[in-house]
């Protein structure tokens, strides 16, 4: 969401001009119920610093920061511009959106093998492995492998300036170790959630694209809805880009024995680290309002209120997968488990979201046009012991957002029916089915 400046101040005369704006974002509004669970969670340390946008129709009616950027002493206020490792959401709302993306303008086919698209994945072995496969995690594929400390045992005996880990440069030794990969379980046949499947996702997009993940994202996407200064990756080895985000507020994450620092401002994944900072399933780094404003631009979409993205593809990919009865899994996103779920009991099942391990979550309720975005460092200065807290965190913070979201009068203004649905998109025209994998456009 591009936020309109302040007005600037009338400077006076002989003095020269003070600094550009800062953007202003919608006003700050809280409920006090969703304030005091927050606050809670800061006061017993589940988290040091967290954020808060909840929405019913499009209209935000809790909008809160919480906290501080790290574990005190000193102690200073998070602000709204605050940035949040947004971990695994960048499955969501980088990868897997850059695949609707590529699948609305026909250049991704998501019933296509993988062994069509990058050459690390010719072999026999892959060939039943599908794109969609990967969107849901019925690949087949491992939950995820330490491919960091494997390149820092492979690089012991190189002297420094001819290491790749932590670089861009580490993805040569990646892509080797992922033909490598041997298959846990036949494909199509087990859920298992893979970062792996995601990196190799990311690697198929950046070849169809014939840029990096990072760069297509921002042009493509984040730029165009005004969020690429909010909403973006980190790269470790790009020392002008890092010198210029020094002004800005980061939320720490894990106090890290084996990088032996304090992670802010870089990614927590230690995968992703390895690889650059860019990767398919983690690296995406973001402010509360940019996530919010994204997730609200494809619930338009799927509404048939927005052309931002394709209306059927954004429906397609929030839909729950039938190639297994159980599963919760949708393209690239996730809906509410039958028992203890995230989302709390209030969030319908027709809802879909997301989880991210530094203690972001999203979720949407098609149902009654809920959105509630909750970010968190709950990785800060630990992750030990926070998982059992924010399985008890989440849901009671979703289950107010809903309730309130509930009690809300409906938009006496919002159409209903055939006069509310738009089909005419800007971003492709339909799904493809069984279309070739086109690589990038001339």
């Amino acid at each position: 969401m591009a936020m309109p400046p302040n007005p600037a101040s009338k400077s006076s005369p002989g003095k020269k001009p003070g600094p550009p704006p800062v953007p202003e974002g919608p006003p700050e509004v809280t409920i006090p119920d969703i304030d005091r669970c927050i606050q809670t969670g800061v006061a017993d340390k589940t988290f040091s610093g967290a954020a808060c946008i909840a929405s019913v129709g499009g209209k935000i009616f809790h909008r809160g920061i919480y906290g501080c950027p790290s574990t005190p002493p000193p102690v200073r206020k998070l602000g709204f511009d605050a940035l949040f490792d947004l971990a695994s959401l960048t499955k969501p709302l980088g990868t897997g959106l850059a695949a609707l993306l590529l699948a609305s303008q026909n250049r991704l086919d998501l019933n296509a093998s993988i062994t069509k698209t990058i050459p690390e994945l010719k072999d026999a072995k892959f060939e039943k492995v599908t794109i969609d496969m990967l969107l849901e995690h019925t690949s087949g594929l491992p939950a995820v492998r330490n491919y960091g400390q494997d390149l820092e045992r492979a690089e012991a005996k190189l002297i420094a300036s001819e290491r790749t880990l932590g670089t861009s440069k580490a993805m040569t030794f990646v892509r080797a170790a992922l033909a490598d990969l041997r298959l846990e379980s036949e494909p199509g046949t087990k859920v298992v959630y893979s970062d792996v499947g995601f990196i190799l996702l990311g690697l198929i997009i950046e070849n169809i694209v014939g840029k990096p993940l990072d760069v297509y994202l921002a042009r493509e996407v984040y730029r165009p809805l005004g969020l690429h200064d909010d909403l973006f990756f980190v790269r470790l080895d790009d020392d002008r880009g890092r010198q210029r985000l020094l002004r800005r507020t980061f939320a720490a994450t894990e106090d890290c024995k084996w990088r032996k620092k304090l992670l802010q401002g870089e990614v927590h994944d230690p995968n992703a680290w390895a690889m650059g900072g860019v990767a398919g399933h983690a690296g995406l780094f973001g402010t509360v309002d940019a996530v919010w404003t994204l997730v609200k631009s494809l619930w338009e979409s799927y509404k048939g209120d927005s052309r931002v993205f394709h209306n059927g593809t954004v429906r397609r990919f929030w839909t729950r997968s039938k190639r297994l009865r159980d599963t919760t899994r949708t393209l690239a996103w996730d809906t509410p488990s039958a028992q203890n779920p995230s989302a709390g009991k209030r969030f319908s099942l027709t809802s879909v979201g997301h989880l991210g391990f530094t203690g972001t979550s999203v979720w949407i309720d098609l149902s009654t046009d809920i959105i509630g975005v909750v970010l968190t460092n709950a990785a800060h200065p630990t992750p030990e012991g926070k998982q059992e807290k924010m399985q008890k965190f989440r849901p009671r913070v979703y289950d107010l957002i809903a309730k309130q979201g509930e009690s809300l009068p409906i938009d006496p203004e919002k159409k209903t029916g055939a006069a509310a649905f738009y089909s005419g998109p800007i971003i492709g025209t339909t799904i493809p089915l069984r279309n070739p994998l086109q690589g990038p456009r001339k």
